[in-house]
Order: C-alpha cells, then sequence, then structure tokens
C-alpha cells in the first residue's frame, strides 16, 4: 500500500506514519509539497507516483495561537487542506481529513454525526471550512473521501494544556494534581487504538466513503480522569481545583 501522508512531525500523523512504515507500507512525507503556497503547486515536478491514500494530518492546532493570529491558522490550514487534495487528485488515491472540535456547544449527547457544527475560535472554523472544501473537492473529482471527528486521542507525547498530559507533567514534576474545571464532560481514545483504526481504514474495501466520530464511546468528566489518574499513580494527596483558572483541553 502506497500511502502520503501530511503532519508526520506531529502528534497523529507521526504515529500513524511510524506504524505504517513499520507494517511494511510505502509512506511518503507530504510536508514539504503541502507546506507551499496552493498555487504554485506542481504535481507533476515531484517524485510522487500513483498513492493509494492520502492521509490528511497536518495542520495548527492550537486553540490559543488562532485567537492571537487567526490569519495564520487560516491560511496554514485551508491552504494545506487544498494542497493535499491536490495531490489526491493527481495521484487518484483515496482521501482522509483528519478534523476535530467541530460541534461546539453541545445540543444534546451523545454527540452523533448529525449533530450540527459550529465555531467558537478561528481553529474550529478553519475545521469546518476545510471538511466543507474536502466534500465539495471530492465529490467534483469522484475522490473517494473519509473524514474523522477526532475526541481527544492522547499518548505518550505530553501536550501541555491537554488534560491527560497535564497530570502527568504535574506527576512528573511531583506537584499537586490540579485541573482548572472539573465539570466538563468528554470522550478519550488512546492512541494506539486510533492507529489501528487507521490501519484497518487504509485496507477496507470498497471505501466506505462519510463522516465519523472517533472516541471511546463513554464520556468522563476532568475530575474524573484526574481520580483515576491519581488511583494508577498511587497519588494521596486530593486533586485541585482552580477555578479562578479554564483550560486542560
Amino acid at each position: 500500500m502506497r500511502v502520503g501522508i501530511t503532519g508526520v512531525n506531529g502528534f497523529l500523523g507521526g504515529e500513524v506514519y511510524k506504524k505504517l512504515y513499520d507494517l511494511g507500507h510505502l509512506v511518503v512525507p507530504l510536508d514539504s509539497i503541502t507546506r507551499k503556497e496552493y498555487l504554485a503547486l506542481k504535481i507533476q515536478e515531484s517524485n510522487l507516483t500513483d498513492l493509494d491514500w492520502v492521509l490528511h494530518f497536518g495542520s495548527k492546532t492550537s486553540i490559543p495561537d488562532s485567537q492571537n493570529d487567526p490569519f495564520s491558522t487560516y491560511a496554514s490550514n485551508i491552504s494545506s487542506t487544498l494542497s493535499a487534495l491536490k495531490i489526491a487528485e493527481k495521484t487518484k488515491s483515496c482521501f482522509l481529513f483528519m478534523s476535530s472540535f467541530v460541534y461546539g456547544s453541545h445540543h444534546y449527547v451523545p454527540i452523533d454525526e448529525k449533530h450540527p457544527v459550529s465555531a467558537s475560535n478561528p481553529y474550529m472554523s478553519s475545521k469546518i471550512i476545510s471538511e466543507e472544501i474536502c466534500t465539495q473537492i471530492t465529490k467534483s473529482n469522484n475522490i473517494p473521501l473519509i473524514i474523522l471527528r477526532g475526541f481527544n486521542i492522547y499518548g505518550s507525547k505530553l501536550i501541555p494544556g491537554r488534560l491527560i498530559s497535564d497530570l502527568i507533567i504535574a506527576k512528573n514534576n511531583n506537584e499537586l494534581l490540579t485541573i482548572n474545571d472539573s465539570n466538563p464532560k468528554r470522550d478519550y481514545l488512546y492512541i494506539k487504538d486510533f492507529v489501528g483504526l487507521i490501519e484497518k481504514i487504509i485496507n477496507s474495501f470498497p471505501i466506505k466513503s462519510g463522516i465519523y466520530n472517533v472516541g471511546y464511546g463513554q464520556a468522563y468528566t476532568n475530575l474524573e480522569v484526574a481520580n483515576i489518574f491519581r488511583e494508577l499513580i498511587g497519588e494521596s494527596r486530593m486533586v485541585r481545583i482552580n477555578s479562578k483558572k479554564r483550560g486542560n483541553d
């Protein structure tokens, strides 16, 4: 299987890249191509031949950064999506777009794929726009499309600002386990389970195009997650709730 991947230096793309490579797939990093300006992109001048899949994980993912510099987030996320789609069109491959954080305020739970999308920051908006771009371009070019909406994927890579990472960092520093809001309830998925899903998708025929939520299927509050973590590490001190600060993705 020939698979092109964007975001190989990131959390999701890097884990998928390593797994598919270890399984013997021919994996092609695409970041040096998708970072070019879309209109200047010339696929025919690259070394790419036909691919079976283009997996688009590369994007600017920081919500605070998107609020501080929305122009950069929109430009990067939308242009890289267009470039990745162009590669899929030129190489006659299937296309997988990694989306997330598109549902905004919950109208009902559990959230299904028919739940209305809405954005409260530029990052979320860039993902919603990119989903629509993917849908329109793949439809007009007969490109099989899968959009995955991931729910809080975690792993060994520590990303400050995300709940499980913050808890691990606190433990490593022998600090009191602290959360900023006890109430938010979220679904979590371990990175190895996510990578296993990607492996199944690229080996599935026929391709079942569509939009799919990706999670464990059970939600936990921040406090529940922190207490589970506290028990696992044998921490006797109670979890501290910093009500003056909001955060923990």
